[in-house]
């Protein structure tokens, strides 16, 4: 990967937190339908998307539901990686991809000595977790302005929307369960 295109990809990075970045990294590409993690497994690396396209995958129900399509620019697989948790998705390549990976101790290592490319990548995984706790606020109130009904008698509700929240709110340690209309709704439609 060229320090070039890397920088327009991170717009604020000087130079030397470029070469920073090429160095803790490894480049990896991945064919069409390939998968970079599955849904289950330990999160032990996350990945800045180059080029190409990623769809993030859930099964729900013995079905596979795409949950959103990550664009050059994108950090993915961060939430496990941090949490030490499994992954509450899949991620596969949607067209042809190509990712720089970073580990987890490799990232750790870089924060303990204060790096300052890794502090900004640290401080991107907390904007990319409040940009996604928000979305995840904004479908929740879709599915529940639009849903019609009480569950079980005639609601409509949208399967795709409760999936991408129950994975969200999963990351976050703050899984649908328990009382309440919300997770009523979640547990009813999936």
């Amino acid at each position: 990967m060229k320090s070039v295109r890397l920088k327009q990809l991170l717009p604020g990075y000087t130079k030397g937190e470029i070469d920073q970045i090429l160095l803790a990294t490894r480049s990896r590409q991945f064919s069409p339908g390939s998968l970079l993690y599955r849904e289950g497994t330990a999160g032990t690396s996350l990945f800045l998307l180059t080029s190409g396209s990623l769809e993030v995958v859930k099964s729900v129900d013995g079905q596979e539901c795409v949950l959103a399509t990550m664009r050059p620019g994108s950090l993915v697989g961060q939430n496990a990686l941090v949490a030490g948790s499994v992954r509450s998705a899949s991620l596969r390549a949607k067209t042809k991809a190509v990712t720089l990976e970073i580990r987890r101790r490799t990232l750790q290592n870089l924060l303990k000595t204060a790096q300052p490319f890794a502090m900004r990548m640290q401080e991107q995984i907390a904007v990319a977790g409040i940009r996604k706790l928000r979305a995840t606020t904004a479908r929740l109130a879709m599915v529940l302005a639009n849903s019609v009904g009480s569950p079980g008698k005639g609601a409509t509700l949208d399967r795709q929307a409760l999936s991408y929240i129950s994975a969200c709110t999963g990351e976050w340690d703050m899984p649908l369960g328990g009382g309440g209309k919300t997770a009523t709704l979640a547990r009813k439609a999936m």
